[in-house]
């Protein structure tokens, strides 16, 4: 059913002609969250595929440190990152940061793309565990970005899936986590 659902929603977000305009819809909710502004440190992603792209948080959030993933074989590493100049392709033809490895314990947010979102925050990504395994060693306040198409009301859930907190998407903010349904 997952994989079913993955490439609907892959190939409906491939031929997706909106999404610049979605994109920046997202990064004004984002801007605009209280937790965004207290953060310190944020972890991002190198937009791939024709996914949500949350870069120009970096320029408009200058005061803030970034972290990007870096993949090893089994794992995401968040690499601090002082500017957009040093990526290079990594293990999955993705973008990935040079430099210095940050603990992740010391993330205050980690933004965190999916192919789909279902309503109780639970992530469909691309198959192969790397966010469920990193989330698991965070606190950070985990909030999923996606275009509207992207979250479904249910899909079925493993053990070991982490879902996120709140979903940004261009039209509406979805509070997951209890203490977050009253801000």
């Amino acid at each position: 059913m997952k994989k079913s659902i993955r490439e609907k929603i892959l190939e409906k977000r491939n031929k997706h002609r909106y999404a610049e305009e979605d994109s920046k819809r997202i990064i004004d909710k984002l801007i605009n969250l209280p937790q965004l502004k207290k953060a310190d440190t944020i972890m991002l992603y190198y937009p791939h595929k024709n996914e949500v792209n949350i870069l120009p948080l970096f320029y408009k959030l200058s005061d803030k440190t970034f972290l990007f993933p870096k993949t090893t074989s089994e794992d995401i590493l968040p690499v601090k990152v002082d500017s957009l100049d040093n990526f290079s392709k990594g293990r999955f033809g993705i973008l990935e940061p040079q430099g210095e490895l940050f603990n992740p314990k010391d993330i205050d947010i980690v933004i965190v793309p999916a192919v789909a979102f279902d309503e109780t925050g639970h992530r469909i990504g691309y198959g192969k565990g790397y966010y469920d395994r990193f989330l698991k060693k965070t606190d950070a306040l985990k909030i999923g970005v996606a275009y509207d198409f992207q979250v479904l009301d249910k899909f079925p859930t493993e053990h070991h899936d982490i879902p996120v907190d709140l979903i940004v998407t261009p039209t509406k903010i979805i509070k997951i986590k209890e203490e977050l349904r009253d801000v």
